[in-house]
């Protein structure tokens, strides 16, 4: 589903399967050439010049990843310059199974971010959702999420915050959780604990890193969200300071009635 959606609810019927429209894809990463599905790419064979579709690992190799983040510099996904029109963004897509760091209720996605947009006004708030798989990518990541917080303000409603640290495997899910769960929380202040997802196992993650084109995990992403849950701007990575400047900017354009941390809307 694209354009501009009638209720918050319309989510139920966007396919995981579809790729988020608008998001810039790095033409040195190994994502680039990725088909939509998330598993295979095209290969050519270099005497007959025929193409078939192969594994991206077969293709590629086992430790792509590492290779795609020095190729990119840790940025798979290129930062919008400009927000992805109205008419052309896409909702974010639906993930289950993910627990509130404060207390483990169970919530989905992308419904946790909409439920203080009681009025269905796509300018009311927005979300930068931040995603991340590994340490790496989590530490890339604050130096987004924290510059941001610090200029519009934690616990701000009109501009949330919300990390999801994803954890793949089986075996982490069943004999580790407890464990990751400790010990995020004793780095996270209990003021963002319940601005703070975990989502455990491998299920329908496939679906959903492509729809995002997240096919690197080894970095981290970010994306900023309007009032609707559209998907408005992507990034990964580290941030410049020009990235930043253009997200906080990008933000304030969503949302005309943000206001940054002790501003006086009065004196505008």
């Amino acid at each position: 589903v694209q354009g501009a959606l009638g209720t918050i609810t319309l989510h139920r019927y966007f396919s995981s399967t579809q790729r988020i429209t608008g998001l810039r894809v790095n033409p040195d990463s190994v994502g680039y050439s990725i088909l939509p599905g998330g598993e295979y790419c095209m290969k050519q064979n270099p005497r007959t010049g025929e193409e078939r579709k192969v594994l991206v690992e077969r293709n590629f190799g086992s430790f792509w990843h590492m290779k795609d983040l020095v190729k990119t510099s840790n940025k798979p996904t290129l930062s919008n310059t400009s927000l992805i029109p109205e008419t052309e963004a896409s909702i974010f897509p639906t993930l289950g199974n993910c627990l509130v760091l404060k207390d483990d209720e169970n919530v989905i996605l992308p419904d946790f971010f909409l439920t203080d947009n009681r009025a269905n006004d796509p300018s009311a708030q927005c979300t930068l959702v931040a995603i991340s798989y590994k340490d790496h990518g989590a530490k890339l990541l604050e130096s987004w999420t924290k510059p941001f917080e610090e200029f519009f303000g934690i616990g701000q409603r009109r501009a949330r915050v919300i990390r999801l640290f994803i954890t793949e495997g089986y075996f982490t899910k069943a004999l580790l959780s407890g464990v990751l769960k400790r010990s995020i929380r004793a780095n996270t202040t209990e003021v963002l604990q319940s601005q703070t997802l975990i989502r455990f196992g491998s299920d329908g993650l496939l679906e959903f890193n492509d729809s995002l084109r997240m096919h690197n995990t080894l970095t981290g992403y970010i994306f900023l969200l309007d009032g609707l849950g559209r998907v408005r701007f992507g990034g990964s990575g580290n941030a410049s300071e020009d990235e930043l400047n253009q997200l906080i900017k990008l933000a304030r354009q969503l949302t005309p009635q943000l206001r940054r941390k002790g501003e006086n809307p009065r004196i505008l």
